[in-house]
């Protein structure tokens, strides 16, 4: 089996990711030349350009980011193939949608937005994966040190318990080797002991003495618990006691020093016989001030990893920036111990930054204090002119910039700032500070920068939210123009229209007898074209008044809206030897009136076109969660694949007027009901198989009928 990771790793990873992002940022140039030059309007083409550009610069921008991100270099290739493998699941899901009959996609720029979105998710995936490997590969590099200490332990602890066993062989070899004994002991960097049972030390090495700072004088009046603090006193005794009882102990504890420094410290111990049958503990104490600090490190940088995943998922639950902000600043401040930090909001006229949310500052600062953002020697320009974080590990030397009153006036020394936004075009500023000096680390900046990043996208995509509602309140209002225009012609037009068929019907009495034969197929076509006329209109009015005159949603049995759109069919049905089986149906919440007139269409259709045969018509509903699916089934004589789209469409017939009457805006007029109740309307259908309708609807709470 072949590794993609490998053979993306080959090609190099980030340079992978990269690739493709820039293959979607041309991809995204070549369609919006292509759709401008064939005359779509720019909002449309700046909408798919953002689409797909967006996506290839997220790309671009987070492969050239990746040495900044907690992530081992040799997993950079399984991101690339998480990457390429969304881009490839969604080729696969479109491929297969396409496959479907009567589904295709039929604008190329759909491809390549979803194609785009998916690698971007699966960037998104296989940074998430490359750092939990990375954790990973650091908690077993630990297990191994860990197990490394362990061995180190037992194999003294041999050598301590083999030392015995030759002791007690002989006496005199135990005094010839006595020295040597003591000068290896010595050497250990270790702290080596031995402790009788009223936790008296017996022995020592001068690693004792070198780390605890206290004399072999000192010492030798001293027991073990005087090492440590009183508190722990009574735990050290029973550590003591367990390791005669069962005969080893391991136990960890801050070492005191005669400075009072505390060190932590793993002791581990084994019980031992002296030559003259005396049970004494013999064991090592190992610093473990590298290990816990390793420990911390790693348990910060999964604390700021945290902050960062709360806070991005609280930029998608709520609309309120300032909570947004208020909460970085609360937890960039408490992760980093720092006392301040801040959120300026950069004017339009990018003079000004106005401190908009922030802890530590006194009382009144936050909304009402303004930073100037164009002076040349100040830190805010500064940092609004860098690409990357600010830090100041001393304001007193610093030579870069000065900082601005806000910032001396609270006895600032140390910090990291950065810009909220594109460098090109900031938002803001996000900074933390402290009145101490302090040395911060990769992890600290990055940090800082990853949560300045959550507010960027946060305010991105509030700015994108705005203007999507004022583009979909436009387009509200224009179809609300369109609707009320609809109207107007339709309802102007039934004046001249009456007229027309009042004068002909007047020719055809008065002058009837006086026409020849051509004169009264004439004066029936001029009859027929107004009587058809006018049902157009009459649609064309019913079509445009679904949204603007449609009752209120409410329980409505479906059972009870197909009996009376029977009703209303009577005729029709018995002239055509019509037979309509229905299930049970269901309860939704919908308009009744408009809900009876869907039936009435699509029950005329299914007579209308049944063929030669008696129309058999069969209607069925199944609920799915809170949705109801309604199909309305016939054996007539079908719909072409490739006219089952179109047939929805206003004024568009498949047969002409001899063949079947209609004025091609009844299913026009199905759709346009079906989606305001929320729902689609769709066909199955093969020529001389017949046809199936569906379409859904809002599913009333009780399922209950009547």
């Amino acid at each position: 089996m072949i590794d993609r990771s490998r053979s993306v790793s080959v090609v190099g990873g980030r340079r992978s990711i990269i690739a493709l992002g820039m293959i979607f940022v041309a991809l995204a140039a070549v369609l919006s030349l292509v759709r401008v030059a064939a005359g779509t309007p720019f909002e449309n083409v700046l909408i798919d350009l953002v689409l797909i550009a967006g996506p290839g610069i997220v790309l671009i921008y987070s492969a050239y980011r990746l040495p900044s991100f907690d992530i081992h270099a040799g997993f950079y290739g399984a991101i690339a193939v998480w990457c390429l493998s969304g881009l490839g699941v969604m080729l696969v899901v479109l491929a297969l949608y396409s496959l479907q009959p009567g589904e295709t996609i039929e604008d190329p720029s759909a491809v390549v937005i979803l194609t785009s979105l998916a690698s971007v998710a699966g960037l998104a995936a296989g940074i998430h994966n490359a750092a939990a490997k990375t954790r990973t590969r650091e908690l077993e590099q630990r297990n191994r040190e860990l197990q490394d200490t362990q061995s180190e332990l037992e194999t003294t602890v041999a050598q301590l318990e083999e030392a015995n066993e030759q002791l007690e062989r002989s006496n005199d070899r135990l005094e010839h080797y006595r020295a040597y004994t003591a000068e290896v002991l010595d050497a250990i960097h270790d702290v080596f002991y031995v402790v009788e049972e009223d936790g008296r030390l017996q022995r020592w090495n001068e690693s004792l003495c070198e780390v605890t700072g206290y004399s072999d004088a000192d010492i030798a009046s001293m027991s073990a618990a005087d090492f440590f603090d009183p508190d722990e006193h009574d735990r050290i005794a029973d550590a003591i006691a367990e390791g005669f009882d069962t005969g080893s102990v391991q136990l960890e504890a801050d070492l005191h020093t005669r400075d009072g420094e505390r060190i932590p410290y793993e002791f581990a111990a084994t019980a031992l016989e002296r030559p003259d049958g005396e049970p004494v503990l013999a064991g090592i104490g190992r610093d473990l001030s590298e290990r816990k600090e390793r420990e911390r490190e790693l348990e910060r940088r999964a604390r700021q990893q945290q902050v960062v995943a709360d806070l991005g998922q609280l930029a998608l639950e709520t609309d309120d920036l300032d909570e947004l902000m208020c909460e970085a600043s609360r937890q960039v401040a408490t992760v980093l111990d720092n006392e301040y930090c801040k959120v300026l909001d950069l004017d339009e006229e990018a003079d000004e930054l106005l401190l908009r949310q922030g802890v530590g500052w006194r009382d009144g600062l936050v909304g009402e204090e303004t930073v100037s953002a164009d002076e040349s020697d100040s830190q805010a320009a500064y940092t609004l002119e860098s690409d990357h974080p600010i830090v100041v590990a001393d304001m007193e030397t610093e030579t870069r910039f000065s900082g601005p009153a806000l910032l001396t006036d609270h006895d600032v020394r140390s910090g990291i700032s950065t810009i909220i936004g594109p460098v090109d075009d900031p938002w803001g500023i996000l900074g933390t500070h402290d009145t101490d000096t302090a040395r911060f680390t990769d992890e600290d900046v990055n940090f800082v920068q990853s949560v300045a990043n959550v507010l960027a996208e946060a305010i991105e995509r509030r700015q994108y939210q705005a203007e999507l509602e004022e583009l979909i309140a436009d387009l509200e209002e224009s179809n609300e123009r369109l609707e009320g225009f609809a109207y107007a012609a339709s309802h102007d037009l039934q004046e001249p229209l009456r007229m027309v068929s009042s004068y002909l019907q007047l020719i055809e009495r008065r002058y009837g007898d006086e026409l020849d034969a051509d004169g009264e197929e004439f004066l029936a076509y001029a009859v027929d074209g107004a009587e058809r006329m006018r049902d157009m209109i009459d649609g064309l009015l019913q079509y445009s008044r679904v949204e603007t005159r449609g009752n209120e949603f409410e329980p409505v049995s479906l059972q009870r809206v197909l009996e009376d759109a029977g009703k209303d069919l009577e005729v029709k049905i018995e002239r055509a030897d019509a037979e309509i089986t229905a299930e049970s149906l269901p309860r939704v919440r919908g308009d009744e009136r408009q809900l009876r007139q869907v039936f009435q269409n699509l029950l005329a259709n299914a007579i209308e076109y049944s063929g030669r045969e008696p129309p058999r018509i069969r209607v069925s509903a199944e609920r799915n969660g809170t949705k109801c699916t309604v199909s309305v089934a016939d054996d007539g004589i079908g719909i072409d694949p490739s006219d089952q789209e179109r047939i929805f469409e206003v004024f568009q017939r498949l047969h002409g007027r001899e063949e079947h009457a209609g004025t091609g805006i009844g299913l026009a007029l199905c759709e346009r009901i079906v989606e305001r109740h929320g729902g689609e309307i769709w066909v199955d259908s093969e020529p001389g198989d017949g046809s199936t309708f569906s379409f859904t609807l809002p599913a009333a709470d009780e399922d209950s009928r009547r």
